[in-house]
């Protein structure tokens, strides 16, 4: 039974030991019948929530 799986990349360094080791991770999980999907948070807009000020 295969598994989505998805990793959360919060380094902004592609090329760094994080992303090191998600390949690693993603080569053995692939290996094992997983799909892997990796998002990258730097490349994201991404923001805290903002309360409206009544």
């Amino acid at each position: 039974m295969s598994k989505k799986i998805v990793v959360l990349n919060g380094s902004p360094r592609k090329k760094g030991n994080t992303s090191m080791l998600v390949k690693a991770f993603t080569k053995g999980a692939e290996s094992a019948g997983n799909t892997v999907t990796e998002f990258f948070l730097s490349d994201m807009d991404i923001h805290g929530c903002r309360r409206k000020r009544i």
